[in-house]
């Protein structure tokens, strides 16, 4: 049978509009005198996708991109300005934190609460009782009010009580991310457990190693709308690359190598990529050609450097052809410089490709120039990837190792 062949969660074409009011008095004047007072603001804006039954999707963006009320949404605390929203199972909720606690309650009166909000019957509720209070391990607190509650003792308790009325749909806000180290690795742990026994999760998150690990698709929600929706490797790199990118234009405009060149007797007339001068796309361990057309005008020596640099200004490998390979070039001439990295081990990511003309002493910069960019995708898009190179290594297991 196939897990995935009914849907669990479709939403179809919700929004969340919001009145901003500049003074609390502006909702008066708008009852007396018929026109808006107030400032609308989409939350969300259109947003349409569905789950299927036993899959596990991840929720990215920035702050303020519409997560938490996307999430809110689904669990039933929010109603959207528009749109529909069709779930199917008894849903568990970990939003923001604190959501749906009443402070003044004790812990366990706060789950008797929740219990009855969610539709358990009275059996049930005093049945899952132990299994909460064991799993949260807050002790003798959890006959005490909430508002007494640390903000990791609030989550134990709200992620004990979201997944141990056994939904069929579990949604979990970043809020997760509160809790010490030990009790992140209990829940994820139970998570996971979840995703094995073909529950529905819809996870909101900013680490992407935790939603590439949990995830099999992932949506970028920015700006109230979807950016982009798929599998979560290729979701989670494009959300990278575009903070990368957005990091890197925020810092001074002075670039790696960038200088103004003191002199252009000695200049890169052309910077080619694998015989092309539009954007390169490669698969990891793929080969990497750079041409380098350079012109010399006066005999004074010089040196030609290659650097790889991500697209947030990281640089990730160079080469200086006097030091590595005691290549000092000289005299007035045009010459072209081929270079090849075979099986080139640069993992998911895009790089742009810089070259330098430096004097000896590489004090003195005579030029500059920039190539790419050069996007890198695995052979697998399901493959899970962390770092700039895919390095080789061997392995050896000493006696008593268990292998899974």
């Amino acid at each position: 049978m196939n897990i995935f062949q009914d849907k669990a969660i479709e939403v179809s074409g919700i929004s969340k509009v919001y009145r901003l009011y500049k003074k609390p008095s502006d909702r008066l004047r708008e009852v007396f005198f018929r026109k808006p007072f107030h400032q609308a603001f989409a939350s969300l804006n259109n947003v349409s996708f569905s789950v299927n039954k036993g899959e596990c999707v991840g929720i990215i963006g920035e702050n303020g991109a519409g997560k938490s009320t996307l999430l809110k949404i689904l669990a039933g605390t929010l109603t959207p300005s528009a749109g529909n929203v069709d779930l199917k199972g008894r849903v568990g909720a970990l939003l923001e934190l604190g959501t749906g606690f009443q402070p003044e309650l004790s812990g366990r009166k706060n789950y008797y609460l929740n219990a009855a909000l969610l539709g358990l019957s009275k059996k049930e509720i005093l049945d899952y009782e132990n299994e909460i209070l064991a799993f949260a391990e807050i002790g003798d607190f959890i006959d005490q009010p909430v508002r007494s509650y640390s903000s990791g003792m609030n989550v134990r308790l709200a992620f004990s009580i979201a997944t141990s009325i056994n939904p069929e749909l579990l949604v979990i806000d970043e809020a997760l991310s509160v809790g010490d180290q030990y009790f992140q690795k209990k829940s994820l742990d139970r998570m996971i457990a979840f995703k094995d026994a073909g529950k529905t999760i819809v996870f909101c998150s900013h680490s992407m190693y935790q939603i590439q690990l949990l995830c099999e698709r992932a949506i970028w929600l920015k700006n109230g709308k979807i950016e982009m929706s798929g599998v979560s490797s290729e979701v989670t790199a494009a959300y990278e690359n575009y903070q990368r990118e957005k990091e890197a234009a925020q810092k001074p405009s002075k670039k790696i190598g960038d200088k103004i060149p003191n002199s252009y007797s000695k200049r890169i007339k052309s910077l080619v990529l694998n015989d092309s001068t539009e954007p390169v796309q490669l698969k990891v361990n793929d080969d990497l050609r750079i041409a380098v057309e350079i012109e010399s005008l006066d005999d004074s020596p010089y040196v030609l450097c290659i650097g790889i640099i991500r697209n947030d200004n990281i640089p990730v490998h160079a080469i200086n052809l006097s030091k590595d390979k005691n290549m000092v070039f000289s005299g007035k001439a045009n010459h072209t410089v081929n270079i090849k990295y075979q099986n080139i081990p640069l993992l998911r990511g895009e790089f742009n490709i810089s070259a330098w003309l430096l004097d000896e002493t590489g004090m003195l910069v005579y030029h500059q120039k920039n190539a790419g960019p050069v996007t890198v995708a695995s052979h697998d898009k399901h493959q899970f990837e962390v770092g700039f190179i895919a390095i080789k290594y061997d392995v050896e297991i000493s006696s008593g190792l268990t292998q899974k």
